[in-house]
């Protein structure tokens, strides 16, 4: 903090978002200044240990992240690299996911319920581009992850998408017209109270349509209604839905980390050594 010459560039922090360490870093790469990964540990901070906590600190990030979108949008800011653009870029339109997450998961519902195809094309066109976009996906992830395992963060990516919508409209609100966004600080304690079903509630009505859409479509294809194959595999989605959803109520249940308790040390068998000690 000490170096003023590389903090006065950006004045000396970008206040234009409430995520305003991504803001000031993008100014400073804007400038010319280059960042690097610095393998060790300089500074640890705590982690949310409850639900309404983390909602709370991934709605401030995903709004801060919107705010800098919206006023200063990565592709068209002078000084920098396509490379920075793009991944500034692809941070924070990720979060208009929450919209697509809608109507992936209304897609399966709508055909199992009334018999309408979610996309007009034959099966083998349809997975034939479905099957290697998905494959390449996971590629993607074990290559960037090295190794390192995604699922959790796959689940989290859906099942937060009420979290996205409402920072993209609040975000947007805010920007536009001025309206009040307000900043959330992350609760340094665990919130007690009981599971936050509240918070959660666009996440379980999602739930218990697609478990009504799943019966309603076996109902359906036993009695003739429904196309045998498109309601198997319409199943087999809304099961998957439902495994990456369950992750919002095993964090709703969660009762906080508890260190393990210490294990008494097994005591070493004696061996004699050359001069008769043990």
């Amino acid at each position: 903090m000490d170096r003023s010459d590389e903090a006065l560039p950006v004045m000396p922090m970008a206040t234009i978002s409430v995520t305003e360490d991504m803001a000031t870093c993008m100014r400073l790469h804007t400038h010319g200044w280059e960042s690097v990964y610095h393998h060790e540990i300089l500074a640890k901070g705590l982690a949310p240990d409850d639900l309404r906590t983390m909602l709370t600190q991934r709605l401030r990030w995903a709004q801060g992240t919107m705010q800098v979108f919206l006023r200063e949008n990565p592709l068209v800011q002078k000084g920098l690299t396509a490379g920075q653009r793009l991944m500034y870029f692809s941070t924070m339109w990720s979060y208009l996911s929450g919209f697509a997450a809608v109507v992936y998961l209304v897609a399966p519902i709508i055909f199992l319920c009334f018999g309408v195809m979610p996309v007009d094309a034959f099966s083998i066109d349809f997975f034939a581009r479905l099957i290697p976009f998905l494959a390449v996906n996971q590629v993607l992830f074990f290559v960037a992850a090295r190794g390192r395992k995604t699922w959790r963060g796959q689940q989290y990516s859906l099942a937060l998408f009420p979290i996205w919508i409402k920072a993209c409209t609040t975000a947007a609100a805010n920007v536009l017209f001025g309206r009040d966004l307000g900043f959330a600080v992350t609760p340094k304690t665990r919130q007690d109270g009981g599971p936050p079903w509240s918070l959660i509630r666009p996440q379980m009505i999602a739930i218990a349509a697609l478990v009504v859409a799943a019966v309603t479509g076996l109902i359906r294809m036993f009695t003739g209604l429904g196309a045998p194959a498109g309601t198997l595999v319409n199943v087999a989605w809304v099961i998957f839905d439902l495994l990456i959803l369950s992750v919002i109520i095993r964090a709703a249940l969660y009762k906080g980390f508890t260190a393990a308790r210490s294990r008494p040390t097994k005591r070493l068998p004696r061996v004699k050594t050359p001069t008769g000690g043990n």
